[in-house]
């Protein structure tokens, strides 16, 4: 009796391979991608935020109008009280 028979009769290792139930894959379904309210209005907040300048630009040509005329100074003391706020 040959061993190496068994195996060619049985067909052991072909089962799998002739059963179109396992082959099949199942059905997907699609991706959804859903953003809520809440986070629709932050990325408007964020946008509409880089959109704005960062220089104010009444304030920078006041300033600079007063610097002109010699109107604009800033005592020490009041240079000293910001910066020890900080702190």
């Amino acid at each position: 009796m040959k061993i190496s028979s068994i195996f060619t009769n049985t067909n052991i290792y072909n089962k799998s391979l002739n059963n179109p139930q396992k082959l099949e894959q199942p059905k997907k379904e699609n991706d959804n991608f859903d953003v809520s309210t809440q986070a629709r209005d932050i990325q408007m907040v964020l946008k509409a935020i880089s959109d704005t300048s960062d220089i104010r630009e009444d304030k920078v040509n006041d300033i600079m109008e007063r610097i002109k005329k010699g109107n604009y100074n800033v005592s020490s003391e009041e240079i000293a009280n910001k910066i020890l706020s900080d702190f």
